[in-house]
């Protein structure tokens, strides 16, 4: 373990976010490993790698009007009989939470208030949840893509997954399955040559959650290899954080270093304005700002990496804007006759990650 914080100061972390329903400190080894090198290079707890993992003192402190516990409303969008087991939002796709354990927990982690709701209610074994999406995916037959998603779901046992991957492809019309997983970067060697095999086997589609190119090392890339070569598509997507990767410069090098790994980058997320996320939420302002300096500067391969702000009718782009009350601080989107409105992070408690810091490495 590394001693980039005391024991007491997890303790009272880990106590107050029970009591605030927010997720405790759990960093896996290998992802300690890296923090601890920054904080070694950096002497302070204001790197990137840090505030992923560990709490900064104005995780808990900092608010702002209008946050909610789940933005998105997943709550609503799961069936009867399969709460905390299945979303289902888009017509053609639905969502499976696999498992509530990660390797890891993200501070950022816009699943939280799901998450810790599982914590307290122990799911039931996972084949009787599956055997609950299995009957919901027979009577929806319209649904052709099933996202697998948790917490991480290449954390559960090889043979589960195994049976989970012949039960879909034996009794669903499910024809693309894909993975989203943060295992590549914080325990990689989860991801064994037989996990590889049975996805590849499937023709599964994994998208990797990385947020700093930092978290790409030797293991990682290793992995993805033997996913590539294996069959497996490589995808990724991840949120703008404050403090993390808020400049464009790290965009820019995160976004080169996964194109040159072959995990296309796909969307880049809008921080959802849930409990507790101010220490990482950025102004639309500032955000629309850096996605154009991001197209201006760079070669035009990123212009397909788009902006998204996932929210109860979908995911909505800056081009789904219909009005935008700059003094309220209300953005309207509209997709498909539906109306969302988003309560934009105040500029005044905006404070740009500095870049000496972002990119401490150089």
């Amino acid at each position: 373990m590394s001693n980039v914080i005391t024991a007491e100061q997890r303790q009272q972390f880990n106590t107050k976010a029970k009591e605030l329903n927010v997720l405790p400190i759990k960093v896996p080894p290998h992802y300690d490993k890296m923090v601890q090198e920054e904080y070694d290079v950096l002497g302070h707890r204001g790197g990137p790698l840090y505030r992923v993992v560990y709490p900064t003192s104005d995780r808990l402190e900092i608010r702002t009007p209008h946050e909610v516990p789940d933005f998105v409303e997943e709550q609503s969008n799961m069936p009867p009989g399969l709460a905390n087991v299945l979303i289902h939002k888009y017509r053609r796709r639905a969502l499976f939470l696999v498992t509530d354990r990660c390797v890891g927990h993200c501070m950022y982690c816009f699943r939280q208030d799901v998450l810790t709701d599982i914590h307290g209610n122990p799911l039931p074994p996972l084949e009787e949840r599956l055997n609950g999406v299995l009957n919901y995916l027979t009577g929806h037959p319209e649904i052709s893509e099933l996202i697998l998603s948790g917490g991480d779901p290449l954390n559960i046992p090889f043979r589960h997954l195994s049976y989970l991957f012949e039960q879909l492809a034996q009794k669903t019309k499910v024809t693309d399955i894909r993975i989203h997983s943060r295992n590549l970067v914080f325990a990689p060697q989860i991801v064994s040559d037989k996990v590889a095999e049975l996805l590849g086997k499937h023709r599964a589609r994994i998208y990797i959650h990385v947020v700093h190119p930092y978290e790409i090392e030797d293991k990682m890339v290793d992995v993805i290899k033997r996913l590539q070569d294996a069959g497996v598509r490589t995808y990724s997507q991840f949120p703008i954080l404050r403090g993390i990767n808020d400049h464009v410069q790290v965009l820019e090098k995160l976004l080169r270093r996964l194109d040159d790994l072959r995990a296309n980058p796909i969307n880049l997320f809008i921080p959802d304005p849930i409990s507790y996320s101010a220490s990482f939420r950025i102004p639309m302002k500032r955000l629309l700002q850096l996605m154009d300096e991001l197209y201006w500067t760079t070669g035009s391969w990123t212009n397909g990496v788009r902006l998204v702000l996932d929210t109860p009718i979908g995911k909505v782009r800056r081009e789904d804007r219909v009005a935008w009350d700059e003094k309220t601080g209300q953005i309207s989107f509209q997709r498909e006759g539906k109306h969302v409105i988003y309560h934009d992070f105040p500029i005044e408690l905006d404070k740009a990650g500095e870049l000496d810091t972002l990119l401490w490495k150089g």
